[in-house]
């Protein structure tokens, strides 16, 4: 019988956690490699959405367990995918923030299945595919916090300082997102208003803890009961 925890290709079995955070990676560093080697926007925007959408359907794959949540993930992917033809066909600003809501509640959905996930398996034993659930959850942290910041600036404009050669879109939120949820801060894009600077504290804060309480300690939990197996085996 196939293992449900993995995918498999021909004889390799991918864990399906390894798999939804490969495809998390790829939708984040794809898109700029796009506009060098697209010229049309129509195009480059199609291809971030299969991304987007392959995505969405790996976090499906990786709850395949979870069936009452997994039907209503099955709605809204598919209302995000109609939304996504209906937006490259008309071109409406009111069709693409209802598709931009929609797809934040699935990510949010999503991320709030896989903390269960970690929740309940922890319990048993600590593998690898968990540490991975875990590193997903945080990457759609960044992820939602982006959508986050793009929609105060979409309905307060100037809620954020801008670099002249960076345009007020996704891509520039996800920049940012990622560099305030590690703490990187290069302080190109600044949070001028309040409801900004709340936001980017919130992430700053919940990604550091995050990082300490929850990955850190899969990871010791992981390493201590290695550690007891060899001994078990010796």
């Amino acid at each position: 019988m196939k293992n449900k925890a993995t995918l498999q290709f021909g004889k390799h079995n991918i864990g399906r956690f390894h798999f939804l955070l490969l495809t998390l990676v790829l939708i984040i560093f794809f898109r700029p490699f796009l506009d060098g080697l697209i010229l049309t926007d129509i195009w480059v925007n199609l291809c971030t959405d299969i991304f987007l959408y392959l995505a969405l359907m790996s976090g499906l794959y990786a709850m395949s367990e979870q069936t009452g949540q997994l039907r209503v993930s099955w709605v809204l992917i598919g209302i995000v995918m109609i939304l996504g033809l209906l937006q490259h066909i008309l071109h409406s600003p009111s069709v693409e923030k209802i598709r931009v809501a929609l797809t934040v509640v699935y990510l949010i959905q999503i991320m709030v299945m896989i903390w269960t996930y970690i929740e309940k398996e922890k319990k048993n034993q600590v593998k690898i595919d968990l540490i991975m659930a875990a590193a997903c959850t945080y990457i759609l942290i960044g992820m939602i916090w982006a959508y986050a910041y793009f929609f105060v600036e979409s309905y307060h404009p100037g809620s954020f300082k801008m670099p002249e050669n960076l345009g007020t879109d996704l891509s520039s939120f996800n920049y940012y997102s990622f560099v305030t949820l590690t703490t990187v801060g290069y302080g190109d894009i600044q949070a001028l208003t309040r409801p900004a600077r709340t936001l980017s504290i919130l992430e700053a804060i919940i990604g550091q803890l995050y990082l300490v309480i929850m990955i850190s300690r899969l990871v010791g939990l992981h390493a201590s009961q290695v550690v007891s197996e060899t001994k078990k085996t010796n």
